[in-house]
């Protein structure tokens, strides 16, 4: 058996970027640490569950230096660390904030909407939601000055390095899922010179239209290299743009307007990319009118969001203690899952260098492999099918239901 340092050690090298990430966030509180999927659920814990998260998973402070009203519904966050540094971040990442409510610490990841620029402020942008109690509180009390807890930043929904020709990046976002769009399309005109944009974005009212004035700017900055398609369900009098849901048909009016895709898919001279973000039934629409306009599987990309609402209690999967025993490259070590604690919570606890990243089930760096043993999981999280059927497991919203044996593969 290894020892725990030669454990943590035999972890180094592939998440050598998430343990410095790990470093700069314990130097910042005093003692802290694609898939391209997401699952940005809430999480409420007992006043006990909320401490024990809190001294187990590492966050660091952040302060606010600007709120913006982008809407009636919207507001803007900027973000610094608070040695008043800027928040480093790849384009299209989230962070997972960690705020008290009502004496419950609730858990929520939101996505930086800023460009991946060296002089561009970080913000995030949150939108209430009908039983968000976290986006209500954050619209209604964050001001200037206030001081916010994080993890990350997280996620895959990034920018694939280009293939030696320009890319035509295409962006389907529907409602708030312009925040982590607004980052990588910013990204991509200020980085790529000869690259092109092309946007399709529901909303339902022009007033509900997030960066309605920022992306005019943009088209007029960067002219044709950037093309915007608002679509709206309930238009004004007057409105000469797309009209309707984005479901399938709507989809396929929009791609003809605008000339995209073929019926045998983009074609040879393009390198085209596809990004959706957005409610489940527009990502399902989209799906659907990409296969049929025969767009690779592989050239699309999604960052997907559930309802917050979904996951709103913690469950007691066991009320008496649970063996554990990690295995990486050869080494193990054991521990002991106390009732109510995740893997990981258990892991770092035992000091144990368990790889994670967003703590909410969101981004897929806790994976691990379930060699023994039954692991139950709070849900929605973004493991896919294949993944759970191969056995892997989330140890960040995984609870031991007896002993069990986990393998880190990375």
């Amino acid at each position: 058996m290894g020892t725990l340092e030669q454990l943590g050690l035999a972890l180094t090298t592939p998440v050598r970027r998430r343990l410095e990430m790990l470093r700069r966030d314990l130097s910042m509180v005093g003692g802290r640490v694609v898939l391209g999927r997401r699952a940005p659920v809430l999480v409420d814990r007992s006043h006990a569950g909320a401490r024990a998260w809190a001294h187990t998973i590492p966050r660091r402070p952040v302060r606010v230096t600007r709120v913006v009203h982008e809407t009636d519904e919207a507001s803007s966050f900027y973000l610094e660390e608070m040695d008043g540094s800027p928040i480093e971040f790849e384009a299209g990442q989230f962070l997972t904030f960690s705020v008290e409510v009502d004496g419950v610490t609730l858990r929520r990841a939101y996505s930086l909407a800023s460009p991946q620029l060296p002089d561009e402020p970080r913000h995030v942008t949150v939108k209430r939601m009908p039983e968000g109690r976290v986006s209500h509180y954050l619209n209604d009390h964050c001001a200037e000055g206030t001081i916010l807890h994080v993890l990350g930043p997280s996620g895959n929904f990034l920018l694939p390095p280009l293939s030696g020709r320009p890319r035509h990046a295409v962006f389907i976002a529907g409602g708030s899922g312009i925040t982590p769009v607004m980052s990588l399309l910013g990204t991509v005109l200020a980085t790529e010179p000869a690259s092109r944009v092309t946007l399709i974005y529901g909303n339902r009212r022009r007033e509900d239209i997030i960066f309605a004035a920022q992306l005019a700017a943009l088209r007029e900055r960067y002219g044709d290299r950037l093309r915007v398609d608002h679509v709206l369900n309930a238009p004004p009098r007057g409105w000469t743009g797309g009209e309707g849901l984005l479901d399938p048909p709507t989809l396929q009016q929009r791609f003809d307007a605008l000339g995209l895709f073929g019926d045998t898919g983009p074609s040879d001279e393009e390198d085209v990319e596809v990004y959706l973000c957005g409610p489940s039934p527009m990502m399902q629409a989209a799906h659907e009118a990409l296969r049929a306009r025969a767009v690779p599987a592989a050239s699309i990309r999604e960052e997907r969001f559930t309802q917050p609402e979904a996951r709103t209690e913690a469950r007691v999967y066991s009320t008496t203690p649970q063996p554990m025993s990690v295995q990486i490259r050869g080494l193990h070590a054991d521990t002991v899952v106390k009732p109510g604690q995740t893997l990981l919570e258990a892991g770092l606890e035992g000091g144990i260098g368990l790889p994670f990243s967003c703590a909410m089930g969101g981004c897929g760096t806790c994976k691990v492999k379930l060699r023994e043993g039954e692991v139950e999981m709070d849900e929605p999280n973004c493991l896919s099918a294949a993944e759970r059927e191969a056995g892997y497991v989330l140890t960040c919203v995984g609870h031991a239901t007896g002993p069990c044996v986990i393998e880190v593969e990375r």
